[in-house]
């Protein structure tokens, strides 16, 4: 790697706030973890097992040195890479500097803690689900219904011209009548959930529509092993339940054949708090920017897209990556 170089015009105190924010063991560890991901402080302290207070301490000055920035969530704020701005004078150093400490592994037990935190917030997903899948669909209509954007999903999946073999992977399906459009395009459609009640609301849609080419599987999305890969996957509002939305991209690579392709649905940026309580979601909403970032960083090339505005003025983002 060529070494980055100090711009002529650098000044001292952004310097020296760079410097202070990176001579720490513990903030290099939080850099490493927000790779990609979003973190409340709770989580952060749990993982790396630092009192608040302390870890409090450390955010603040990595964010003060510009590596970090806060998402809000409703009523909680959650903490991520900032974003590299091409006009920062520290930019090149930053940049460097973080592909440096990316390729040095995280500890076991960082990976252990990282990994009980993705399993509670799967957990929380998965009991929402179990408790609340006979009103779920009412509630979820608060925001949008398939109907809004099955016209839109419809010429998304039209205009990539995808021969009927393709074979279909749709994480979560629930019983929205998109199930109906896949099994009528493609041959063989697979659906994977994580929660019975709401397989079982997928089997019913399929028998009441008679889809005799869906095959269901009761399994955790991350945890997910296919006999063969995916040629397309499907993730219809879906993505803000679950608990590593960067991961998401990681799994989707490693389970499509090469050019599969993967069509993701999912709401833009809200504060509407309420959804967490009456739809289970744990984040809310996605900048278009995220999306395409992780997507990249997991081997996607950006295809077609469509944004759609709604009444009650959420906004809805139909996408499709491509795997290289």
């Amino acid at each position: 790697m060529k070494a980055a170089s100090l711009p002529p015009t650098q000044t001292p105190t952004e310097l020296l706030a760079f410097g202070k924010a990176v001579a720490d063991p513990l903030r290099l560890d939080v850099l490493r973890l927000l790779k990609d991901n979003s973190f409340g402080v709770f989580e952060l302290c749990h993982i790396t097992t630092t009192p608040q207070s302390g870890m409090s301490h450390h955010l603040k000055i990595l964010t003060a040195a510009g590596l970090l920035e806060t998402k809000r969530e409703g009523t909680s704020i959650f903490y991520r890479r900032a974003m590299l701005a091409p006009e920062d004078s520290l930019n090149e150093l930053t940049r460097a500097f973080l592909e440096t400490l990316d390729d040095l592994k995280l500890s076991d037990a960082l990976e252990a803690k990282r990994r009980e935190v993705y399993d509670e917030r799967s957990h929380q997903s998965a009991e929402f689900f179990k408790r609340c899948a006979a009103d779920l669909q009412e509630n979820q209509e608060l925001i949008t219904s398939y109907a809004h954007y099955a016209g839109c999903v419809g010429d998304l999946i039209g205009n990539e011209k995808m021969p009927q073999s393709t074979r279909v992977l749709e994480i979560g399906a629930g019983d929205s009548p998109l199930l109906k459009l896949l099994c009528t395009h493609f041959k063989s459609v697979m659906v994977v959930d994580n929660a019975e009640p709401m397989l079982n609301k997928t089997r019913a849609l399929a028998e009441h529509e008679q889809l005799t080419n869906v095959s269901f599987l009761l399994e955790d999305y991350e945890r997910l092993n296919l006999d063969f890969p995916a040629d397309l996957l499907v993730c219809n509002m879906v993505l803000h339940h679950l608990p590593s939305p960067s991961a998401f991209f990681q799994t989707a690579a490693e389970l499509l054949a090469p050019s599969g392709r993967l069509l993701l649905v999912d709401l833009c940026p809200h504060q509407q708090d309420w959804a967490r309580d009456i739809c289970g979601d744990l984040w809310l909403g996605f900048e278009p920017v995220d999306l395409d970032q992780w997507a990249e960083s997991s081997g996607f090339l950006r295809g077609q897209s469509a944004f759609l505005g709604l009444k009650n003025g959420f906004q809805i983002q139909l996408r499709i990556f491509n795997k290289h």
